[in-house]
């Protein structure tokens, strides 16, 4: 009998399609949409621009009908014209919303000018913007584009997003377990070393991981803890971030001061032993609230699959913000955490000395299988200090400045097994490091306007940004120390090493001058356009303490993108980028270790639709990017040589369907292959660890009949076939898991509300290979159970 094969397309789209006619009914065409808004008591101005950009409104007014005009704060629950017509209200203006687009103009026999007091609504509240943000399983707004802030529906590119609310309900604890909830992502690294993720098939490079829009280094576990959400912007975004992966950028935002007082402990531990301890607390005092204040503080004691394996981690991190005045924020804020855990023991094809004698022991591997010793632990230390002002200049205009300094310290310890023989026996190589620092240091100043010029509404953005990456290692210990056994694990004595000091071995320098421009041409048409020239220095060191230029070029990107509304809720776009990437480093293993490469250039063509079903955004984007090759040659030597082409497809669900349930689902196919080489056996091939397809599903259901306050979710994510080494004569077999999870939420009648969460990851316990990148043999963790408690009081 033949056996059923699993095929992700009809299941992705079918489960769209469903969820989708699921969705229909909950909105009448004809009713206009109630929105959550939040709109501050401020000049006039601002607060219809506010509302605009909440609102998903084209509106157009002139300076002069708002001038001198102050506006009620209006929040909670109302149609777009609900909240219109309590802004304008006694201001001598009216308007209409009609079609998603809104002008203002002089109310017939009104007073001229009138300030207003503010309006207090007793309708359902919506938290502040740093809070909504938070929460949901959707994120409505993004930067992702340009330089401001705009409606997710408005973007020319495509972007997800995944807010606290449901990294929590997912109790996620790094980015691994976040970016199942996207078919474009898969995972490039050992999720026990550090969080490293290929978007689109393309490798992330150092300067595409994000803090607020800044770069910082991720080789060290990122604390989700202070994170408000995870952005994932897909395809280039050179505009935005200048040296980056085509694939993407992955963007952690923080946690900010909200409107409301927050006091959250949070309890978790997992069926290996590991226990976590969580505060949250957020704060607003002075006479108008002016300052606010986010402190997150954790610690937990690490645990897996893994026997033996062990650490223990510890973060704190402080959002501060003062409102000085109606037009001027300013914010700072700090993050530290330290770590110590073994360092990165999976399995890679590298250890054993053919790929024939991998492939004959892959049947006795499993998660478990680790090479690792309880001495070579490795101690790291990350640092976070920012600081933001933002000025508003009359209401039209608005300049920002931050600045950001990244600092990761860590003492790199990592075992390398060689020349493994059937029965686990290896030969152990230490690579001892200690001193490693990675540090970002980034400024940028932006001055945003809206200016209209007859019938065009120009939203404009202008600034200049810099940005320095420095990298200090020293000439390391690296050598054969014993031997081990991979199946039966057993000590080898730390030996005694001599190393050099760390010296400052790379430094990357790039300064950025940029400027963007959207164009509404009524309430349908917006035409993107945007241009940044960089210039970019890198220079070599050693430990003589001289720095030696090794490359210095300018070059000039632009971004153009078409956005189409046929109806309220649906865009329709076309987007065309050029971006830099700053090359990769030559990995552990190679015979160039360490080794930092020449910038890369990359192109990318995207067509894409985006329409809300209810309070939901079904996308879908067909894309083709091509950029630069980089691999290890059978000589182990890591090279740039040569170009790949990535085309595919994706489409995404998010956000809730009805009152009672949420959904994340999508499917993406991706036709990955090198293209140009000189290595003439790799034209053709598919990149290591980029399967074709990927989809996944996750719904949240609320049992309120059988209990209030109980939910009831269930996972699953598929992945493909992915190649383990250069020429695909070895694939990995594609692979579903299955998750569940129970919620119940109790108000107590003290006023304090406690969340118990239970989750099972991988319900069937199958083996898999999560990730293949660079020829790893990382397998997906078993069947595992985490449990956590949250008290808010």
């Amino acid at each position: 009998m033949r056996k059923a094969r699993f095929t992700p397309l009809p299941f992705a789209f079918a489960t769209l399609l469903s969820a989708a006619a699921v969705a229909a009914p909950a909105q009448p065409p004809a009713a206009a949409p109630v929105l959550q808004l939040d709109v501050a008591s401020r000049p006039l101005g601002e607060a219809l621009n506010d509302l605009a950009r909440q609102a998903n409104l084209q509106l157009s007014f002139s300076p002069a009908l708002v001038g001198g005009k102050t506006a009620p704060a209006v929040t909670g629950n109302y149609t777009a014209q609900q909240a219109l017509d309590r802004l304008l209200q006694g201001s001598g203006l009216a308007g209409k919303v009609e079609q998603g687009a809104v002008v203002i103009r002089p109310a017939p026999g009104a007073p001229e000018r009138v300030v207003m007091r503010e309006l207090t609504v007793t309708a359902a509240p919506l938290a502040a913007p740093a809070q909504a943000r938070e929460r949901g399983y959707r994120v409505r707004r993004s930067a992702a584009s340009g330089f401001r802030e705009q409606a997710v529906l408005d973007t020319p590119y495509s972007v997800s997003a995944f807010p606290a609310e449901l990294i929590q309900d997912q109790q996620a604890r790094s980015l691994a377990d976040v970016v199942k909830n996207d078919p474009s992502v898969t995972l490039a690294s050992d999720p026990m070393w550090f969080d490293r993720v290929m978007v689109r098939g393309f490798y992330l490079s150092v300067d595409a991981v994000k803090r607020d829009g800044l770069t910082i280094n991720d080789q060290g576990s990122i604390a989700l803890q202070n994170k408000a959400a995870v952005e994932i912007s897909k395809g280039l975004s050179a505009l935005r971030h200048g040296l980056t992966s085509p694939g993407g950028v992955v963007n952690y935002i923080v946690k900010r001061p909200g409107a409301d007082s927050l006091s959250r402990l949070t309890l978790s531990a997992n069926d290996d032993g590991a226990l976590g301890a969580h505060v949250d607390l957020g704060r607003r005092f002075g006479q108008d609230q002016q300052f606010g204040l986010r402190i997150n503080a954790a610690a937990d004691k690490l645990a897996n699959h893994v026997p033996g394996y062990r650490g223990d981690k510890q973060f704190l991190s402080g959002a501060f913000e003062w409102q000085a005045s109606d037009a001027l924020l300013l914010e700072v804020d700090v993050e530290h955490q330290r770590s110590e855990k073994q360092g990165p023991g999976s399995p890679n094809i590298q250890w054993w000395n053919t790929l024939a004698e991998a492939r004959a022991a892959f049947s006795g591997l499993d998660a478990r299988s680790y090479a690792a010793q309880d001495w070579a632990v490795e101690p790291n230390r990350q640092t976070y200090l920012g600081a933001r002002a933002s000025y508003q200049l009359g209401e039209q205009w608005k300049l920002s400045l931050a600045g950001h300094h990244a600092r990761l310290a860590r003492d790199q310890r990592s075992i390398n097994p060689r020349a493994m023989r059937p029965n686990g026996d290896y030969d152990a190589s230490l690579y001892f490091s200690p001193g490693q620092e990675r540090n970002n240091t980034s400024v940028q100043l932006v001055l945003e306007g809206d200016v209209r010029s007859g019938p065009l509404a120009h939203a404009l953005a202008f600034g200049t940004d810099a940005v320095r990456r420095d990298m200090r290692y020293g000439d390391g210990f690296s050598g054969l120390i014993g031997q081990g056994n991979l199946f039966a694990p057993r000590p080898i004595a730390d030996p005694a090493r001599v190393v050099g000091a760390a010296y400052l071995a790379n430094r990357a320098d790039q300064r950025a001058l940029f400027a963007t421009d959207t164009i509404s041409l009524g309430a349908r048409w917006q035409v993107f356009g945007g241009l940044r020239h960089t210039r970019i220095a890198i220079h070599g060191g050693d430990a003589t303490g001289v720095l030696r230029k090794t490359y210095d070029k300018a070059a000039t990107t632009p971004a153009l993108g078409l956005l189409f509304k046929p109806v309220p809720g649906t865009s329709l776009y076309a987007s065309y980028a050029e971006g830099l990437e700053q090359g990769g480093t030559a990995p552990l293993g190679s015979s160039n270790q360490n080794q930092v490469m020449n910038p890369i250039d990359s192109r990318q063509i995207e067509l894409g639709a985006k329409t809300e079903i209810g309070e939901a955004l079904l996308t879908g984007a067909l894309f083709r990017i091509d950029k630069g090759l980089e691999y290890t040659n059978a000589a182990k030597l890591y090279v740039q040589d040569g170009s790949q082409l990535h085309q595919g497809v994706e489409v995404t669900l998010g956000g809730p369907l009805t009152r009672k349930l949420r959904l994340l689902a999508g499917a993406a196919w991706l036709k990955a292959r090198v293209d140009e080489t000189a290595n003439f056996s790799l034209i053709g091939k598919r990149p290591q660890g980029v399967p074709a397809w990927q989809a996944n599903l996750f719904a949240d259901y609320a049992l309120a009949a059988l209990a209030p306050g109980l939910s009831l979710s269930g996972g699953m994510y598929y992945s493909g076939k992915k190649a383990v080494d250069l020429h695909n004569t070895w694939l990995a077999s594609g692979y579903v898991r299955l998750d569940a999870g129970l919620r119940y939420e109790q108000a107590l009648a003290s006023g304090q509300r406690l969340v118990y969460r239970l989750t099972v990851e991988n319900l069937a316990d199958k083996r898999y290979l999560a990730n293949t990148n660079g020829g790893a043999l990382t397998f997906g963790a078993p069947r595992s159970a985490k449990a956590s408690l949250a008290i808010d009081f």
